[in-house]
C-alpha cells in the first residue's frame, strides 16, 4: 500500500533528521512519532476485515502513550529524546532489512529452512514447498518478512546500540538480542505450524476461518496466541537480558516507566477535572 510506504518514509526521515545537530530536534522527534502513530493505527485497523483484533486493541491502548510521547517531544523531554534516538536507530535497521529486497528474501528463505529443519528434527514431518513456503500435515504455510524476527530485532538492536552503555556492552547486547530473538521466533513458528497442521484450535470456524478449511487453528495460534505470548517472552528474555548486559538500560527503563506513569496520572486528573467542570456547567 502506497499510504503505508509514505508514512514509513515520513517517519523514518523525521527520526533520522532528529539525530542531526539542528535546532529543530523537538519538531523532528514529534513528527517521527506522529507519523509512526498514524501508520500503526492505519495498519492495525486495516486488519479488522480479517477478524484481527489484537493489533486494533493494542493501537487503542497505545493512544494515550502516543499523546504523551508527542507532548514530551515538543517539550524537549530528555526521556522522550532518548526514546527517539532508540526509534531512529531501530527504524533505520528495520528499513535496511525490509526494503532491501535481497536481504528480506534471504531472511525469509533462512526462516523457511530453519523452521522446516526444526520441525523435522522433532519428528513433525514438514517439506519445503518453495523458497518462501512449506507444507506440513497437508497445510500450506507461507513465510513473509513479518514472520522473521525483523521488528523485534530492530527494536532490541535500537536499545542495545542506543544512548546507554559502553561500546563493548553495546556489541554484546546486539549479539545477544539477535541470538535470542532468532531462537524465540523459531520456537514461535514451530508452535504455529504444529498447531495449524494438527488442528489444535478448531474454534469459531465460521467467524475466523475466512472460508478456508482448518484456518481457524492458524488464526488462534498465529494471530492471537503467538503475538501475545511470544511478545511477552521476547520482552522478558531479550529486554531483561539486555538490562543485565547493559546496566545503564535499567535506569532508562525505569525513567521511561516513570515518565508514562506520572503522565497518565496527570492526564487522568485533567480529564476528570474537565468532565467535572462540564457537568457542573450543564447543571447550571
Amino acid at each position: 500500500m502506497s499510504e503505508v510506504f509514505l508514512l514509513l518514509i515520513a517517519s523514518l526521515l523525521c527520526f533520522i533528521l532528529f539525530l542531526a545537530p539542528t535546532g529543530f530536534k523537538k519538531y523532528f522527534s514529534a513528527g517521527g512519532w506522529t507519523f509512526l502513530i498514524i501508520l500503526f493505527l492505519y495498519v492495525s485497523f486495516s486488519y479488522l476485515p480479517e477478524n484481527e483484533f489484537v493489533y486494533p486493541i493494542c493501537a487503542l491502548i497505545a493512544l494515550p502513550l502516543a499523546a504523551l510521547t508527542v507532548k514530551g517531544a515538543l517539550e524537549s523531554d530528555p526521556i522522550v529524546f532518548q526514546l527517539s534516538s532508540v526509534a531512529a536507530i531501530a527504524f533505520t535497521i528495520y528499513a535496511l532489512l525490509v526494503f532491501v529486497e535481497p536481504i528480506a528474501n534471504f531472511m525469509i528463505a533462512a526462516q523457511v529452512n530453519s523452521t522446516a529443519a526444526a520441525l523435522n528434527a522433532i519428528g513433525h514431518a514438514t517439506s519445503i514447498y518453495s523458497w518462501d513456503s512449506m507444507l506440513s500435515g497437508g497445510y500450506f504455510v507461507q513465510i513473509t518478512v513479518s514472520c522473521t524476527p525483523v521488528v523485534g530485532a530492530a527494536i532490541m538492536l535500537g536499545l542495545a546500540v542506543g544512548p546507554a552503555g559502553t561500546y563493548l556492552q553495546k556489541f554484546a547486547g546486539a549479539v545477544y538480542a539477535i541470538a535470542t530473538l532468532i531462537v524465540i521466533n523459531l520456537v514461535r513458528l514451530v508452535f504455529v505450524v504444529i498447531a495449524y497442521s494438527d488442528q489444535w484450535f478448531p474454534f469459531f470456524a465460521d467467524a475466523v476461518s475466512g472460508g478456508f478449511a482448518g484456518f481457524e487453528s492458524f488464526y488462534w495460534a498465529h494471530n492471537v496466541m503467538a503475538r501475545i505470548l511470544f511478545t511477552v517472552i521476547a520482552l522478558t528474555v531479550t529486554g531483561g537480558g539486555l538490562m543485565v548486559i547493559i546496566p545503564d538500560l535499567k535506569k532508562f527503563y525505569l525513567d521511561s516507566l516513570k515518565y508514562y506513569y506520572y503522565g497518565l496520572k496527570e492526564m487522568k486528573t485533567t480529564i476528570v477535572s474537565a468532565l467535572d467542570s462540564a457537568l457542573k456547567s450543564a447543571k447550571n
